[in-house]
């Protein structure tokens, strides 16, 4: 039976557990001590003529990381010093760190004492230069403005981990353990507790924990070089200092949304949904020109906790306007315009009237019955309406397109589709010719040879011709009057 999560302590301790780190407890336990030995020989002073000897003593520790292997090291020295009575005698503390066997404690002991560099933080330093030594900055600002993204316009709090090595990586994973929506960091910060005092062993000891991380948590921001930060004058001898610092949090969105595991899985599966003509919930996004710009890319999670998750790829995404690039080309090689229409831009509709069509046993009852003629009339006008989007598209075409040679277009199609054309005997015949009622009944035909289908199992009816022919002639009504312009005129849109 899996555990409820309903506590603080119930969460660390599971993260701990997952850790699977209970057999490092005694190296944990040395190294502790390295660490305190470590910051106690740091403060010790020496009168100038004892400089010699103590320099000697302290020789063998000197940039000696404070590990459980150096443990005998640090001791050795502490001993040194205390026999010549240069130290104080820290028997105690020692004592009260080896005599630890709660291994929680014990870790969350070792994690106080790691965690100098680490920070939680929405734009990382080392996301502008993985050798970056600058502060990252934990934006918490609720202000928005309309036409700014911002880390502010999540929904949902997305907070990094930084640190100055991926090997302290657990330690801001610590700090960053979610309980009822809320960081444990935050909890440490703002109520002082987040139920630490359960892993405690003393009352001094948690505040000594709650202090440290605070220190940690309140670092005084730091810029350096590598940030590549511009300083702009605003004033004299005062400037404006514009950061460059990218938002991990924004890049993370960014990538749970569109281009993670799970995202892409899911899109996968959507679009083909799609291309089988099946319903399928949420919603598929295209990005056109999507770049990546690499972070430490053969150890991405050197620089940040998400980082790593994104395989130290930030997407960048175009900020150019969309520049839409028409291959439309006039149907001058089909007799008539409606072969010129893509097949999946009337698909939907006109499977939508067939099924319709097909549900009724008796034929001639889907036309004289009044309520289903109105369905009849409503997708009829649906195709219509595709159909009369794609003849404006290539009315836009420059005029006179249809002046070439060999062009089996018919003549009535020409005048619908190329309106504009600079040809006075194109125009007369145009004007005097009965071409609509041409484009009806061409419809009709047309519109009548996609309802049987593969399968063959719907066969039109005359009545069915008929309404198509009046259903695209009252389209035509309304559209001619607005193709009726004067001979020299140039098309909208002709330069």
């Amino acid at each position: 039976m899996v555990e409820k999560l309903n506590s603080w302590h119930k969460v660390i301790k599971h993260y701990i557990d997952d850790l699977k780190e209970h057999g490092n407890q005694q190296l944990y336990i040395d190294e502790l001590v390295a660490i305190f030995l470590s910051k106690q020989l740091g403060l010790v002073t020496v009168s100038q003529e004892d400089q010699r000897e103590f320099k000697r003593l302290i020789q063998p520790i000197n940039k000696k990381p404070p590990t459980s292997k150096n443990r005998p090291l640090f001791e050795k020295a502490y001993q040194q010093l205390l026999e010549k009575e240069w130290i104080s005698d820290f028997s105690l503390p020692l004592q009260r760190i080896n005599n630890k066997t709660d291994f929680y404690n014990i870790w969350i002991c070792r994690s106080v004492e790691l965690s100098g560099g680490v920070m939680p933080a929405t734009h990382a330093a080392k996301l502008s230069h993985s050798k970056s030594s600058g502060s990252s900055i934990l934006d918490y600002s609720n202000n928005q403005k309309e036409g700014y993204l911002t880390t502010s316009s999540l929904k949902r709090k997305i907070v990094d981990g930084t640190y100055v090595d991926a090997k302290f990586s657990r330690q801001i994973k610590f700090l960053l353990l979610r309980h009822n929506e809320t960081y444990l960091f935050d909890a440490i910060y703002d109520t002082g507790n987040a139920e630490l005092d359960h892993f405690a062993e003393s009352p001094e000891e948690l505040n000594t924990w709650l202090s440290k991380y605070r220190d940690v948590l309140a670092q005084i921001p730091r810029t350096d070089t590598l940030l590549k930060q511009i300083y702009f004058p605003i004033e004299p001898q005062k400037y404006h200092l514009l950061s460059v610092l990218k938002s991990s949090s924004l890049a993370q969105k960014i990538y749970d949304s569109h281009f993670s595991k799970d995202a892409q899985n899911d899109k996968k599966s959507i679009d083909k949904a799609r291309k089988n003509n099946k319903y399928a919930e949420g919603n598929t996004f295209w990005i056109p020109d999507v770049n990546k710009l690499m972070t430490t890319q053969s150890q991405p999670q050197n620089a940040t906790t998400l980082n790593g998750k994104r395989r130290g790829a930030i997407r960048l995404l175009s900020c150019q306007p969309p520049v839409w690039k028409s291959n439309l080309k006039p149907p001058i090689y089909h007799s008539s315009l409606f072969q010129g229409i893509h097949a999946r831009e009337v698909r939907d509709d006109i499977e939508y009237l067939r099924n319709f069509l097909m549900r009724n046993e008796r034929l001639d009852l889907s036309i004289r019955d009044p309520q289903k003629r109105q369905w009849l009339i409503k997708w009829g006008q649906h195709i219509i309406d595709t159909v009369l989007f794609y003849v404006q598209e290539v009315q836009k075409l420059p005029a006179g397109w249809s002046n070439v040679p060999d062009i089996k277009l018919k003549q009535a199609h020409q005048y619908f589709l190329d309106p504009y054309r600079e040809d006075e005997a194109f125009q007369a015949a145009r004007k005097g010719s009965n071409w609509q009622e041409v484009i009806s009944q061409d419809f009709a035909v047309w519109l009548n040879s996609k309802l049987p289908g593969k399968d063959k199992q719907f066969t039109p009816q005359p009545a069915h011709r008929k309404l198509w022919t009046l259903l695209m002639a009252d389209a035509l009504r309304e559209l001619t009057p607005a193709l009726e312009v004067k001979f020299k005129q140039k098309p909208r849109g002709d330069a």
